[in-house]
């Protein structure tokens, strides 16, 4: 697969992207979208192709050597998985880039309870009644069984012009959800989508903070056919590896567990107006791995098994002006002691020329040519995960100071 080109003006997408429906292994339904790249997908199933003579059987070496040409023929997967309190639309530019100047099929979606994955949302229920009835009515071809109809798509909400009237009340409100069910139900149920959708596909793993925390906890099932891991700031919690430790440890165990008695979920947009809302139990799990030095491993130490089986290759950069935590990620990336891995410090301003990056800006628009155009292109197409300097020669070559 070879990337296309790019031009300067934006261009529309070749496949609008759509919206998906992803079921979690508990049955809660997530908001996804599907981003598709121009020109063909390949998603054929690799065929073996034996020795000439048939009495001396393949090794295992012999058969990946074989089917190599196949599979790096196939469409690679793309799973963007989000920061806490981040919805998938944040992502969108990145997705974008990835489909249509890589070639790349990806999939991002929100974690229960945040963006459009929250609690009892009806339109998600009615798309996923609606696809079920496309399969029923696609396997029951020929035979005498009837598909049931979709139900009727919800009614419009139309607000009431009486003064009078109580607000809305927050669906999050006694909405029971953790972080580690994002880990253990929402992940697992977005791999099976893609497995079920895209049985033969590599896949490349895309972490922004928590999502990369919780990728090494899925069992290997899941992610069989998991190629490489592209984490980005996903640093530690632990409020002794903060920035500013003390206002992280008043943040977490005194101000905030306040608010959320208070409003009964945690008002991100209300207090910081550059966070979602979560549900009261997830920063209840963001709070209690900051206590522990190991993180999530710390407070979920029945994950390190699978931590220690994890053997897929893993590229991680961070970033020395991170709001949060600006040296962490090299601890995260010891979790996973037995696997490939690579962790990379970039400092915007001597490295890359620019102003700020910071936690949450590698996915802004103004590093397409300094950091995608290079480190993603470089790990997700080549597989190498560039080291610091060769990231600011390419960056410096390519442009002039940039500002986000």
């Amino acid at each position: 697969m070879t990337s296309t080109p790019s031009s300067s003006s934006e261009k529309k997408p070749a496949h609008e992207p759509q919206p998906i429906v992803i079921t979690a292994l508990d049955g809660f339904l997530l908001s996804g979208t599907l981003f598709l790249p121009p020109g063909p997908i390949n998603t054929s199933a690799p065929k073996t192709k034996g020795p000439s003579s048939t009495t001396t059987p393949l090794s295992d070496l012999s058969v990946g050597a074989t089917l190599k040409p196949e599979v790096d023929a196939l469409t690679r997967v793309v799973i963007i998985s989000s920061a806490t309190a981040t919805i998938q639309d944040f992502y969108y530019k990145f997705a974008l880039y990835l489909s249509q100047e890589l070639g790349m099929i990806v999939v991002t979606y929100d974690n229960r309870g945040v963006g459009r994955s929250m609690p009892g949302d009806e339109t998600l229920a009615f798309m996923k009644a609606e696809i079920d009835n496309q399969k029923n009515t696609a396997s029951g071809s020929g035979s005498t069984q009837t598909s049931t109809p979709p139900p009727l798509p919800p009614k419009p909400i139309i607000s009431s012009p009486n003064k009078n009237s109580k607000p809305k009340k927050n669906p999050l409100i006694g909405f029971e959800a953790t972080i580690v069910d994002w880990g253990t139900k929402d992940l697992p149920g977005v791999f099976s989508w893609v497995l079920e959708h895209y049985p033969h596909n590599p896949t490349i793993f895309t972490g922004h903070s928590v999502g990369g925390h919780l990728l090494p906890s899925l069992d290997s099932y899941y992610t069989r056919n998991l190629e490489r891991v592209f984490f980005v700031a996903v640093t530690s919690a632990y409020w002794r590896h903060m920035n500013s430790p003390l206002f992280m440890y008043w943040f977490f165990y005194m101000a905030s567990p306040v608010v959320n008695k208070h409003y009964g979920y945690y008002p991100g947009k209300t207090l910081w107006n550059s966070m979602e809302d979560l549900p009261k139990g997830c920063f209840e799990t963001w709070s209690y791995w900051g206590s522990f030095s190991n993180y999530m491993l710390g407070g979920n130490p029945e994950w390190k098994p699978n931590f220690d089986l994890f053997r897929v290759p893993a590229y991680s950069i961070y970033f020395s002006d991170d709001d949060f935590s600006s040296f962490s990620a090299p601890y995260i990336m010891d979790l996973i002691p037995n696997t490939q891995r690579r962790c990379v410090g970039i400092d915007p301003v001597q490295d890359l020329n620019m102003k700020k990056v910071g936690h949450m800006g590698f996915f802004f628009n103004q590093c397409k040519q300094k950091l995608w155009k290079t480190v993603v292109q470089a790990w997700f197409v080549d597989g190498q995960g560039l080291d610091r300097e060769t990231i600011s020669e390419r960056a410096k070559a390519g442009s002039s100071y940039a500002r986000l």
